[in-house]
């Protein structure tokens, strides 16, 4: 009796402890690494619109008989930035602790200060010189905009801002895996403490129900029966609670967040694409610019969607048509599209209702803004009146069939996908730490009553002896 006493106490005071480990690292995921990757993932979306906004900025000049004026540009911007300032104060509280983090953080915080200050000498100095024609910038003010330009991706694309940016983003999601990976694991040993204690328990109580029946010639000891039946609910119990926490928590992290994390990152690098495609008008008479800038378009649309076949914008566009035509909702994880990319991701992780038919719109959206930057770039550009309709459709959002349009629509549509995932994860989160919380106090209990139920099985037999 007294040895299934002692195990019983061993048994409740393991199997809290690890329940609560477990609780905690959940947790971390949801409490700190999830706001930490949400934080930086937005940060990186600002700095592009921000750009995006600044070249739509530039691209107005001082012309009045633009749709989207002037000054529309800048209020944009100027919100782009203010959030963007909130995303860095979030991450600050959701990195705290982390001291590579925070060192990344301060680098990104200094490196966004110098580029701010730039695109303020830019708008400046249009403002001054610019003059009245839309698309016009002066080869001066389209310098500031280099060296803007520059402390945002590097003089060589790879570096700048934008570097340090990704690089934090990329300690969030690695911390995030890292958490996830961890608390996955836990989850596996609770599983296989509660049934390996279990069993002991088990065990040990039907050889006391043995001996009691062949030395006191009893048949069936009630109160030893009951103890039994509680060791089996902990065994069994904690095992299936466990187990469905585990259950809750993988659709949390994988099937959920994992998606979110895709979509994110095609969001931000979308806000890039469509940045590129105003910078290639701000440098429609500069060749070399020009052409990095349809070339940075080019490689940021296949990390969105690494669809096969296509070697240029034009022909990408082509493939794209065509994978767009060949999906429907219910053979998405058959498409040539890989992991390596954020649709190819979300394609192949499809997992909750209505999400395949979200998904498919997004990907439908984002077809049709291609196939208008194709439009655009086919635009005759060599005359006021063709490079001021080329503005137009790349800046107003208002009219049907604009590039401008059909980017909000798709960008829409992607938010649409992220946020029906992001409501699975923040109920599948709370589940999995509420089904494992459960087991931080309850294993005391059931030990309470099967002690109290041995002791009270054993007593009378004890008291034979008096």
């Amino acid at each position: 009796m007294a040895a299934a006493g002692v195990l019983a106490i061993i048994a409740a005071v393991v199997l809290t402890t690890a329940a609560s480990g477990v609780r905690d690292r959940i947790s971390t995921v949801g409490d700190t690494d999830a706001p930490s990757v949400r934080a930086t993932d937005d940060f990186l979306f600002r700095l592009q619109d921000m750009d995006a906004q600044l070249v739509n900025a530039l691209l107005v000049n001082g012309d009045s008989q633009v749709h989207v004026p002037r000054a529309a540009s800048e209020a944009l911007y100027e919100t782009d930035r203010k959030t963007a300032d909130l995303d860095l104060e979030n991450a600050t509280v959701a990195l705290a602790g982390d001291q590579t983090a925070l060192k990344q953080l301060h680098t990104v915080s200094d490196d966004f200060g110098q580029y701010q200050a730039q695109a303020v000498r830019t708008l400046a100095d249009d403002e001054r010189v610019g003059g009245p024609v839309a698309g016009a910038a002066p080869a001066a003010v389209f310098a500031d905009y280099q060296n803007g330009h520059d402390l945002l991706f590097g003089g060589d694309d790879k570096g700048g801002l934008m570097k340090a940016a990704a690089d934090l983003e990329k300690s969030s999601r690695d911390a995030i895996d890292s958490s996830a990976s961890s608390a996955s694991r836990s989850l596996n040993t609770v599983i296989g403490e509660f049934l390996l204690f279990g069993v002991l328990l088990v065990g040990g109580l039907t050889v006391l129900q043995v001996y009691v029946f062949r030395r006191f010639k009893r048949t069936v000891n009630p109160a030893l029966a009951g103890a039994t039946v509680v060791a089996l609910v902990l065994m069994i119990g904690g095992a299936a609670g466990t187990a469905a926490a585990a259950a809750d928590f993988h659709t949390a992290k994988n099937d959920a967040f994992d998606s979110v994390l895709a979509l994110s990152e095609a969001n931000a690098t979308s806000a890039g694409i469509n940045a590129d495609e105003s910078r290639w008008l701000l440098a429609h008479d500069t060749p070399g610019p020009r052409s990095d800038y349809q070339q940075s378009f080019f490689r940021a649309e296949q990390a969105i969607a690494d669809v096969p076949g296509g070697t240029d914008i034009t022909t990408y566009a082509g493939a794209v048509y065509q994978e767009q035509k060949a999906r429907t909702v219910d053979d998405l994880s058959q498409t040539s599209m890989t992991r390596n990319s954020s649709f190819g991701e979300e394609f192949h992780n499809i997992t909750f209702p209505g999400e395949a038919e979200a998904a498919l719109k997004a990907f439908d959206a984002y077809n049709t803004y291609l196939q208008d930057d194709v439009q655009l770039r086919s635009m005759p550009l060599n005359t006021p009146v063709g490079l001021k309709a080329a503005i137009d459709f790349d800046t107003n959002a208002d009219t049907v069939g604009s590039s401008d349009q059909a980017f909000n629509a798709y960008s829409q549509a992607l938010g649409d996908v992220i946020t029906l995932n992001e409501a699975q994860f923040e109920s599948s989160m709370p589940a999995a730490k509420s089904g494992i919380g459960t087991w931080t106090w309850l294993p005391y209990v059931l030990t309470a009553l099967l002690i109290g139920l041995t002791v009270l099985g054993l007593r009378p037999r004890l008291n034979e002896y008096r």
